[in-house]
């Protein structure tokens, strides 16, 4: 037992010196400006004993070698190992995000942003808050997204790109199931027809929203308030079925209300423009139905 614990032992101390000798070796090369060489031995080191001082080298040695992707994960790395690097790694990861971009390599530079954003999120992204709200928002981040876009928006260069971003901001909200958020930004994308190839997805987007909230708020038994919500669905540009959705939420709404007349004729406005059998003409058949068998 006693040997085993001195083998032990043994191969530990090797491995730290194994690490401690790539670390060397991975200077000199670094210092003869061999950087892909320096990068190597850098993460041999890492393999045998991960420490902060050898992922901020090999962070800088993949940033000198244009592996930008590497040298974002390095600082991460950094800052995660020893939080009172984090400064350093944040530094390092804004000279990723420039390095990458003037690469034209934007994937790299917007996984930097992000990493920055992890690394130090009180610091203030400049002109690339709009690089990293559309990287939040090419990946799903539907949090980060709302964080970040309204910034973007506020620092666009221009009217059209603004309301570009106010869409995307919009959208974001929509999944967020935000949809008093949603609604501002989609009326002033459409109020000021600044981006043409954003508003017919505004209309939609805004159409969408009232029709959920329309729903929302007949659910909850305020029928007076989700009438008008009902009314936004069925504005003009709105898509077809939505509108139908809109007609079929405000016959409910009369029905409510007691006014079963209104209700027939939202009801056959709901049905109209609808492909045989489907789900919204059903529902409106049905409660026509319902209707007429509780007639006099």
């Amino acid at each position: 037992m006693r040997r085993s614990g001195t083998a032990l032992l043994a191969l530990a101390l090797a491995c730290t010196r194994s690490a401690a000798d790539h670390e060397v070796l991975g200077d000199r090369e670094y210092a003869a400006g061999a950087y892909r060489n320096a990068l190597a031995e850098y993460q041999l080191g890492l393999k045998a004993n991960p420490n902060a001082d050898l992922h901020a080298k090999a962070a800088s040695a993949a940033l000198h070698t244009g592996d930008y992707a590497l040298a974002a994960d390095q600082y991460v790395a950094l800052a995660s190992a020893d939080r009172s690097r984090a400064e350093e790694a944040a530094d390092g990861l804004e000279r990723v995000v420039r390095s990458a971009l003037a690469a034209n390599d934007r994937p790299a530079g917007t996984a930097a942003l992000s990493g920055l954003r992890a690394v130090a999120p009180r610091r203030p992204l400049g002109k690339y808050v709009r690089l990293a709200a559309l990287g939040a928002v090419e990946r799903g981040d539907t949090a980060e997204a709302l964080a970040l876009l309204p910034g973007a928006v506020a620092a666009a260069s221009d009217g059209r790109s603004a309301d570009s971003l106010l869409f995307l901001y919009g959208m974001a909200a929509v999944r967020a199931r935000a949809c008093s958020t949603a609604v501002l930004a989609f009326e002033a994308v459409i109020r000021r027809q600044r981006a043409a190839a954003v508003v017919d997805g505004a209309r939609e987007g805004l159409s969408l929203c009232a029709l959920a909230a329309g729903q929302r708020l007949l659910d909850g038994g305020k029928p007076a308030e989700a009438e008008d919500w009902f009314r936004r669905a069925t504005a003009p540009g709105s898509p077809p079925d939505v509108v139908r959705g809109g007609f079929l939420g405000l016959g409910d709404v009369k029905l409510a209300q007691g006014d079963v007349a209104g209700a027939l004729e939202s009801y056959q406005q709901a049905i109209v423009g609808g492909a045989p059998g489907d789900t919204i003409a059903q529902r409106a058949q049905e409660k026509i139905k319902a209707l007429g068998k509780a007639g006099p």
